[in-house]
């Protein structure tokens, strides 16, 4: 199965999609889910929320948001989240019996 970030899936040739590009594939992801924008006005800056408004947050947290997400890298010698933290000894100590 090809990595996401493949060549052949890049349709953008490495730079950044633009603002149309986006907005389709923000439209196609929300109607996958369920969701419709055509029930908010287009644009009204009295209305909570509109189409214009919605496209502008997501687009912002596409293009800052998860670029940054995706360049983190986890460092193998961290020790992982448990979900008892008291049940394991101090780091560089035994359990009393394992020997």
């Amino acid at each position: 199965m090809p990595d996401d970030r493949s060549p052949a899936l890049n349709t953008t040739g490495g730079r950044a999609p633009s603002d149309e590009e986006l907005d389709a594939y923000i439209r196609t992801r929300l109607a996958l889910i369920g969701i419709d924008l055509s029930v908010l006005p287009e644009e009204d800056p009295d209305a909570p929320a509109d189409q214009a408004g919605v496209h502008r947050s997501i687009r912002n947290f596409l293009r800052n948001t998860v670029p940054a997400l995706s360049a983190y890298e986890l460092d193998p010698q961290a020790w992982p989240p448990v979900l008892y933290p008291a049940a394991l000894p101090p780091v560089g100590e035994e359990r009393v019996g394992e020997r």
